[in-house]
């Protein structure tokens, strides 16, 4: 069986990098695919790098929005218009490594739902340092990703933290993403949120660095900034979103509480006292001899 991989860019004003993310798509060593880009009525000269791929390779495609709808929207949009049975993301600045798709529909053959690939960071030194630490501390702490395996309680691990690096080294069953909701608060953890819709699914983590994850200033995900409120709203919506498949009544008391530890957080131990405010400024802590 040969599944039909639906490999979506969303693209808005990278001419600078969307030739080599479609060039990557081309070199994959696995061939059933369809790759649809969607251009978010971008204003440089994106169009015209990508129309001339529509002219190279029939499996290359094109939606162009009239307006600019963002990334949400378009990602929906471009969903609907899928053929393949599975969905690989593909972000216009990053890029595939040859063996990308062919490992990832490997993990699918094991009855994986979703599947996600170690990444290489490049560009932005700081950014990368400060991403290796980040995920140096996912595996210290949160799950240890040593080697290839289906994660264990993915459900719990989301609520705490995105584990998955970025929608570029996804691939996801069509009839699961299609289903989720877009409407995430907080525009920069659209892809959070729909890792916690998803959840309760099988999810393969691949422990290969198939994705060049670029790393700058320009990126989306550095120019949506958010306010406490809305940072405190989106982790409630996160949460809510793993328990969703739960009876109403302990839906209720679960997400009752998950909202009482955001505000108010107690830890108490034999040597230490501590009171939290919104899991971060601590209003009392003792130590106790």
């Amino acid at each position: 069986m040969y599944e039909k991989v639906s490999i979506i860019i969303p693209s808005y004003n990278y001419a600078l990098y969307i030739k080599k993310a479609i060039e990557s798509v081309l070199k994959q060593t696995y061939k059933n695919w369809e790759l649809i880009i969607i251009d978010d009525a971008s204003t440089d000269n994106s169009l015209n790098v990508i129309k001339e791929y529509l002219k190279k390779d029939s499996r290359v495609k094109l939606i162009i929005n009239e307006k600019n709808i963002g990334l949400a929207s378009s990602l929906k949009k471009a969903i609907k218009f899928a053929d393949g049975e599975w969905i690989s993301f593909l972000e216009s600045d990053d890029e595939f490594l040859p063996e990308s798709i062919e490992e990832k529909v490997k993990a699918a053959r094991l009855g994986a739902d979703v599947i996600y690939t170690d990444v290489e960071l490049f560009q932005d030194k700081d950014k990368k340092a400060e991403l290796e630490l980040y995920f140096e501390n996912v595996n210290k702490y949160l799950v240890k990703l040593d080697r290839s395996k289906f994660i264990d309680g993915f459900d719990k691990i989301i609520t705490k933290s995105n584990i998955i690096p970025t929608f570029s080294c996804v691939m996801v069953k069509k009839d699961l993403i299609q289903n989720c909701k877009y409407n995430a608060i907080c525009k920069s953890g659209l892809d959070h949120y729909l890792w916690a819709q998803l959840s309760r699914y099988k999810v393969y983590y691949i422990n290969k660095k198939l994705t060049l994850w670029r790393l700058h200033s320009d990126s989306y995900i550095n120019k949506d900034k958010n306010n406490w409120i809305k940072k405190f709203l989106f982790n409630i919506s996160i949460y809510t979103s793993t328990v969703k498949n739960r009876t109403f009544l302990i839906r209720f008391f679960l997400i009752l509480n998950y909202i009482r530890t955001r505000i108010i957080y107690f830890k108490i131990s034999k040597k230490q006292i501590k009171i939290s405010f919104f899991n971060d400024n601590y209003i009392y802590e003792k130590f106790l001899s």
